[in-house]
């Protein structure tokens, strides 16, 4: 009598993780239990399409177990992964730094677009951001935008690391230049006044809230990339403090806000000297982007 027991294959593995993952309150379960499996098999997702009756043994089973058990307990899909979609593109990512979620692609959107195309001048256009974490949003924008040069700062030497790591793996090294330090101390002092875009996602979570967030968010992403302090705007008020002698006559600040922090923001950067602060909607319809110009020297002269 053959008691061995039945062959578990690509589409049994996913029909049951899926099932699982769901239970677990994961809304893209299917597509988390595909990439979980391609992942191990060292296949496309779509593949697997392809391989559905395949037997899956052995250690590719432990291992696709053990990514499972991961993620179901909270673990975020990127870091099991060690890569994240952002803006169409791949980014290698790590635990212990910040990953942004795609509704900071709107940031991107609206940075990219107030700068591009760059302004007719000799020099090459410039930004900066403030905590670049895994570099995605500068490597985007000068990926987005033609000459711009980026000066992306973190004070986590991991992440200045990581960003260097994508920077060269999308072929933007040359124009990504990477500072670690707090906010503008690093920056290199022939910048002063001659930075056309200041951006930064800056931590903006409450310290009281950070406990009531999802697992994911609460347990595996950096608590000072989210820990805005007691009401969440400390990093804002400190950018508006340092970023005077910065950002040039005309220059733009674009940072993305919660939800519910757009006019405190506003009112952050108007009292720091900023003009035409305007607020813009992610597209699902929350409060998302603030956005803010140093005013031109012929808006100092009335």
């Amino acid at each position: 009598m053959n008691s061995a027991k039945p062959q578990k294959t690509v589409r049994d593995l996913i029909l049951a993780t899926a099932g699982y993952l769901e239970g677990k309150g994961l809304p893209a379960a299917r597509m988390e239990a595909e990439r979980l499996l391609a992942d191990v098999l060292g296949v496309a997702r779509m593949e697997l399409y392809f391989q559905f009756d395949r037997p899956v043994l052995g250690r590719e089973l432990d291992r696709y177990r053990e990514l499972v058990r991961r993620r179901a307990g909270g673990e975020p899909l990127q870091t099991i992964l060690g890569e994240t979609e952002f803006y169409s593109r791949v980014f290698k990512v790590r635990q212990g730094v910040f990953i942004p979620r795609p509704e900071t692609e709107r940031l991107v959107e609206i940075a990219a677009g107030l700068i591009a195309p760059p302004e007719v001048r000799l020099l090459a256009p410039v930004a900066v951001e403030i905590g670049c974490g895994t570099g995605i949003i500068g490597i985007c924008l000068a990926l987005e935008v033609p000459r711009l040069v980026v000066e992306a700062v973190d004070i986590d030497p991991a992440a200045v690391e990581l960003t260097r790591h994508n920077a060269h793996k999308l072929g933007v090294e040359a124009r990504v230049h990477t500072h670690q330090g707090s906010r503008f101390d690093p920056l290199p002092g022939h910048l002063r006044g001659e930075v056309d875009l200041l951006v930064s996602n800056p931590p903006y979570i409450p310290s009281g809230d950070i406990e009531g967030l999802q697992t994911e968010v609460r347990d595996h992403d950096p608590r000072a990339a989210l820990d805005g302090g007691r009401d969440g705007l400390d990093f804002y008020r400190a950018l508006a403090h340092g970023m005077g002698p910065w950002v040039r006559s005309g220059g733009w600040i674009v940072l993305e806000i919660g939800a519910d922090q757009g006019e405190a923001v506003t009112e952050i950067l108007a009292a720091s000297g900023a003009v035409a602060v305007e607020v813009h909607r992610d597209y699902a319809g929350r409060d998302r982007v603030v956005t803010a110009r140093m005013p031109d020297r012929k808006d100092d002269d009335g």
